[in-house]
């Protein structure tokens, strides 16, 4: 989410941007758990089926690893702005590791407890994600920032599919080799995080908690408050919804194309999908200058489902390519202005449960997307379904687009929240503790406010009246703005869990 100021007049290089040391170890960190994730999910999918037989075995192993954003994954993210976002993410790297091996040895459990762990393991990706997410603006601002998360789209992207390759090769020779594979990287990510990142202090203060419940609804409420979060919210969650679908029914389209099961045409649309997904993150990053990311931003995200409309005319594999490039791509290119400017209006104690009601609500809508497009192609045309679903979306869209906060809105929403912050700063109470206040700020590339210019010195007739008796009242107050720009939950009691 780019900045809607224009000091920032260039992206920032990968070089720039991995000449952070901590963020090395979180990039290697993140890259390494993916491409494990992947190769440990196809030997688990093959290990389920190899000894149930049962497609809907083996697609409920699958599946596991979202479940838990479904619902109680924001209460996990909660937990992750009570504690230290490294603490989070070693702890929840060890878990994994240590059932990793496990399920790798006792590879004969039963079924069930062998899906029983991996729904356990599946609960810590919320806690470790929504940490690392939260993380990554105390540890990159402005344009490194952009680029950091578009060089992490494209290594999640490049992961997944090399992942799934090398799994399916693990399980040729023995499954439980891609097993340990995983828990070596779930090890080497907890080594990295806790050699090269610092320690920080939590971002919810001890006085501000309640209870998981309360702060988890008060995630949400922060988020779907505020006009400029909202809007964003609604934005990305429409995209997902229609741009998951070439990937989604990837499976049933190629048999549709090619009158039967084809494992290239498959291959292709799941490629193409990637492809286009990182296309469209490096072209924006790297190619539209900062400040007008925020300006491409609505004519882009319409894209996403005008681009599968010509389904409608039942194109060849060629046609679908294109369709779903164009379309993943649009996706992909409205992140890295909708990224940054989450960050900006997100007020710090809030960070890590707002980035877990993200991830929850892409990950419903997904598979919700996914499931109801499969059901409506059981009853109906495959190309019809896409084609008029899609049409429903470019609908949606554009009607979430009309309530797309102006320039104005935007920059009084990163000034107010400036001004939250600032104000924690100065009574000593910042949750970034001893952290730089630039970084506490997450100034993603505003320029800073101009000093002022020195006043000439007054005439004997003004110094005639008496100086205003508080400087204060010459400032301009906010905080009447930021109840309009979607204020904060009020204070809670400081009763705790």
């Amino acid at each position: 989410m780019s900045d809607p100021d224009e000091s920032a007049n260039r992206p920032a290089t990968i070089g720039e941007t991995l000449a952070n040391r901590e963020y090395r170890a979180v990039f290697a960190a993140s890259s390494l758990s993916w491409f494990g994730d992947s190769v440990a999910r196809a030997a688990v999918i093959a290990l389920v089926y190899l000894r149930t037989e049962s497609p809907i075995a083996s697609a409920a192993a699958f599946a596991i690893s979202y479940l838990p954003w479904l619902g109680i994954g924001a209460v996990l993210a909660a937990v992750a702005d009570r504690h230290s976002y490294r603490k989070i993410m070693i702890l929840s790297d060890l878990i994994r590791m240590a059932i990793m091996v496990a399920l790798a040895v006792f590879g004969g459990l039963p079924t069930a407890a062998l899906i029983g762990l991996l729904f356990v393991s599946a609960l810590l990706s919320p806690p470790f994600d929504s940490a690392r997410s939260a993380l990554l603006p105390r540890v990159l601002s402005g344009e490194k920032y952009v680029t950091a998360l578009t060089m992490q789209r494209t290594a999640a992207q490049v992961a997944l599919i090399a992942g799934y390759a090398c799994g399916a090769a693990l399980t040729a020779v023995d499954s439980r080799f891609a097993l340990v594979f995983n828990a070596g990287t779930f090890a080497a990510s907890a080594l990295l995080i806790f050699v090269r990142v610092q320690e920080r202090t939590p971002s919810l203060r001890v006085e501000q908690r309640t209870n998981l419940i309360r702060e988890s609804v008060e995630g949400y409420t922060v988020v779907f408050r505020s006009p400029v979060m909202r809007a964003i919210a609604l934005l990305v969650f429409c995209g997902v919804c229609f741009g998951v679908v070439p990937e989604g029914l990837a499976a049933a389209w190629s048999a549709h194309l090619a009158g039967g099961p084809n494992a290239i045409y498959l291959g292709v649309i799941m490629v193409a999908a990637a492809v286009g997904f990182v296309f469209g993150s490096v072209l924006v990053t790297w190619l539209i200058k900062p400040h007008q990311r925020i300006k491409i931003i609505r004519p882009v995200a319409i894209i996403t489902p005008l681009a599968l409309v010509p389904s409608l005319f039942d194109p060849n594999i060629a046609g679908v390519v294109v369709m779903t490039l164009i379309s993943g791509g649009a996706l992909a290119g409205t992140l890295p202005a909708t990224n940054a400017l989450f960050v900006q209006v997100l007020p710090p104690a809030f960070r890590a449960r707002a980035f877990g009601v993200m991830q929850s609500g892409v990950h419903l809508i997904q598979g919700g997307a996914i499931v109801f497009t499969g059901w409506l192609a059981e009853h109906f045309e495959l190309p019809n379904v896409v084609g008029y679903f899609s049409m429903a979306g470019v609908v949606a869209m554009a009607v979430i687009l009309t309530i797309w906060p102006t320039q104005a809105t935007i920059a009084d929403a990163i000034a107010a929240n400036k001004v939250r912050v600032a104000e924690m700063e100065h009574a000593g109470r910042s949750p970034g503790g001893s952290e730089d206040f630039g970084e506490v700020t997450i100034d993603l590339g505003r320029a800073p406010l101009p000093a002022r210019r020195p006043r000439p010195s007054p005439g004997p007739s003004a110094r005639s009246h008496p100086p205003m008796a508080d400087p204060a009242e010459r400032t301009v107050d906010l905080s009447e703005r930021t109840a309009e720009l979607g204020g904060l939950p009020p204070p809670p009691s400081p009763s705790s869990v």
